[in-house]
């Protein structure tokens, strides 16, 4: 089973807010100064497709808002606004991988308050009949109205920080150690580390600990400061905080996540659990005899930052449905029906809510957010399975997926519920 086999198999549309799109103006006439583009884009990370387009629209990048990151290894489009001086910019811009048209003036630049979420058109290669119809299959158990029930779990690419495979940042840095989270940050080369980032991470892991040496030699890059920190005598924490806000953030979220993904993975076999025991009580064995049906356990999807189980939409009652749980946080109140759970996951690290915290330091921090466990892939579509023209065999088939989600949500984990 294969995705992304070329970008054009990974399609994601950005679904700006009516009421936004219906507010753009023509014209700018202040205070509709920021120029709101569509961008799409190929083979090209969204900040890279930003940065040619601010020098083709001749804008400064520090003008340029965006909702968010899309996927490199797809065919995306997005919102991006650019705030001008000039009142007739491009209309339509464009350079390798990527183009952009005039939409018309807003008052604000682009943020993910005016994005309702994203629709995807994803195609699955390289099926066998087998799975194939194991797809077909789990679809039919997390149909719901409008679309599938998924377990809202955070997909792989929130974990990017843990690409290297030796665990999270953010305990050494709830610990204090702070050389173990810079090591582990920028000193410890992943496989699919490529480019900068694979010279500069492997130089590190080769010279740790000799810092004149490293900021001679390390290639030019923000993260580059750190070393340069080391080598003029600073100490850990402040080499730290010399790395991008967005890395820093993104090692403690990245561990916050994993803990809302354990603490939804338990949930899921609680949901399960209960919805047995209750088919049994209601007489379910009589039932069965004349329905054909009997539970089935949670459909499981293995992923390379923990396994995860996703309850059929059956067995999931209304209740359910409208639970919400935080990402945690140091002030986080562990509440029912979740609180439990989270409890046991966090005992299972060896810590508290008040642990997530960092000694010395003001950012980056475990800010609460709060995230509905459940959501529905709205308007689901899957296509009938046949040949896969680029398939590692010819017994290979092909599907292709489409279905819209709210902004947060991952498609890939709407995948791994099918199966993927």
């Amino acid at each position: 089973m294969t995705i992304r086999r070329q970008p054009s198999d990974f399609v994601v549309i950005e679904r700006p807010l009516a009421a936004f799109m219906a507010s753009l103006r023509p014209e700018r006439a202040a205070p509709a100064t920021h120029a709101v583009y569509e961008l799409t884009k190929e083979s090209l990370g969204t900040p890279e497709a930003v940065q040619q387009f601010a020098k083709a629209v001749g804008a400064r990048g520090g003008k340029i808002e965006y909702a968010g990151l899309k996927d490199k290894h797809a065919r995306t489009t997005q919102l991006v606004s650019a705030e001008m001086e000039r009142a007739d910019p491009a209309k339509e811009v464009g350079g390798r991988g990527w183009s952009a048209r005039l939409m018309g003036w807003a008052d604000r630049g682009v943020t993910a308050s005016e994005i309702e979420g994203n629709r995807f058109e994803i195609v699955v290669r390289d099926l066998s009949k087998q799975q194939s119809t194991e797809m077909g299959m789990r679809a039919g158990r997390l149909e719901t109205d409008g679309g599938l029930l998924v377990l809202n779990y955070f997909g792989a690419q929130r974990f990017g920080s843990a690409r290297h495979g030796a665990g999270f940042i953010a305990p050494h840095l709830m610990r204090g150690d702070f050389e173990g989270a810079l090591k582990l940050s920028i000193g410890t080369p992943a496989r699919k580390d490529t480019g900068k980032t694979r010279q500069f991470s492997r130089l590190c892991a080769t010279h740790w600990g000799e810092w004149k040496k490293l900021a001679a030699e390390l290639p030019r890059c923000p993260e580059r400061r750190a070393i340069e920190t080391l080598a003029a005598g600073g100490d850990f924490d402040k080499a730290f905080e010399q790395l991008p806000n967005f890395t820093q953030q993104m090692s403690v979220e990245a561990y916050q996540s994993h803990l809302w993904n354990a603490t939804a993975r338990r949930l899921a076999e609680q949901i399960a659990a209960e919805f047995t025991e209750r088919w049994q009580r209601e007489g379910g064995e009589e039932a069965a005899k004349k329905t054909a049906f009997r539970p089935v356990a949670p459909l499981r999807g293995d992923d390379e930052f923990g396994v995860m189980l996703f309850p059929t939409a059956r067995m999931v009652d209304e209740q359910w449905r409208g639970v919400v749980m935080p990402v945690l946080g140091p002030k986080s109140e562990l509440k029912e029906p979740w609180g439990p759970a989270a409890a046991a996951v966090l005992a299972e690290e060896g810590i508290k809510p008040e642990d997530l915290r960092i000694p010395g330091m003001r950012r980056p921090y475990f800010g609460e957010a709060d995230r509905p466990l459940f959501v529905v892939a709205e308007g689901f579509e899957l296509s009938e399975p046949k040949g896969d023209d680029m398939g590692s065999s010819g017994k290979k088939v092909m599907r292709k997926v489409r279905f819209s989600l709210g902004r947060g949500s991952y498609a890939t984990v709407v995948l791994r519920a099918l199966g993927q």
